[in-house]
């Protein structure tokens, strides 16, 4: 197996000039005034919420975890926190964030304030492994587009586990592996296969399941993705994630792009309990 080394991705998600100030500087490329929060979510949502499907594949996710406001919540590799601010919005619940890379976890925390959201989202610099959180301090954790990286997944959702309540529930919503063939790199989360650990649904279920979860049925989240792409494509975003992952970005999901129209990936949910 090979060894899990957090500086390896905290250099691919980095950017020359620091993903917060190309976000804010396209912001007012577009004419949004930053100094007079909040602004939209809609301004956002198409750089800070980097998986597939985006804020449509966020809102489902909400939807099918019937998250309610009394719920705290672990969004694990929380990114610039674009689901943490959907989660915190949509159900008015508490959302903790997590991430390995210090320039996300810093435009996290402007970009909640920027968004009116700094009271329901707070963010930590962390690694997924070795969570120094409470013992069963949150009702839910969450994990988008994060599994790709770890190539321990079961000691990582041991460590979930451990930090939710009897009962809690676990999302998962990843990309995995559902066909034969190659992925070219750079991929979104990742520059090279040494950082890869892509995955089959059944091996997130074994995975789950040895840390000590009940999971629920894979669902597929394919056509929800090929949906929310047409309407970027129609009604392009203000800001995109070539402003978070810089001039490379294109590339990479270009790749990426290939080889879900392959089938060689998908985008799949799981639900799990404590």
């Amino acid at each position: 197996m090979a060894e899990h080394d957090p500086a390896d991705l905290v250099d691919h998600y980095s950017r020359d000039g620091g993903a917060l100030a190309a976000i804010l500087a396209a912001l007012t490329d577009a004419g949004i005034d930053v100094a007079q929060p909040p602004i939209p979510a809609e301004a956002l949502s198409g750089a800070d919420e980097f998986h597939l499907g985006g804020a449509a594949a966020t809102a489902a996710l909400v939807e099918d975890l019937g998250l309610a406001p009394h719920d705290r919540v672990l969004d694990v590799g929380c990114g610039a926190g674009g689901p943490a601010r959907s989660m915190a919005r949509l159900a008015g619940c508490e959302v903790t964030g997590v991430d390995l890379t210090p320039g996300f976890v810093d435009a996290a925390t402007e970009l909640s304030r920027l968004a009116g959201l700094a009271g329901t989202t707070s963010f930590l610099v962390g690694d997924a492994a070795e969570l120094g959180l409470p013992e069963a301090s949150f009702d839910v954790a969450t994990m988008f587009h994060v599994g790709m990286n770890l190539p321990d997944k079961a000691a990582v959702f041991a460590a979930v586990r451990r930090l939710l309540q009897p009962g809690g529930r676990f999302a998962v919503y990843d990309i995995m592996l559902t066909g034969e063939g190659e992925l070219e790199f750079p991929v979104p989360w990742s520059s090279s296969p040494d950082t890869s650990h892509l995955a089959t649904p059944d091996e997130y279920v074994a995975a789950l399941t040895d840390a000590g979860f009940e999971v629920g049925e894979p669902v597929s989240r394919r056509q929800l993705v090929v949906d929310a792409l047409a309407r970027a494509a129609a009604e392009p975003p203000t800001v995109n994630l070539v402003h978070l992952m810089g001039p490379e970005f294109p590339t990479m999901i270009g790749n990426l792009g290939a080889a879900f129209r392959d089938g060689i990936v998908t985008p799949i949910q799981l639900i799990a309990r404590r």
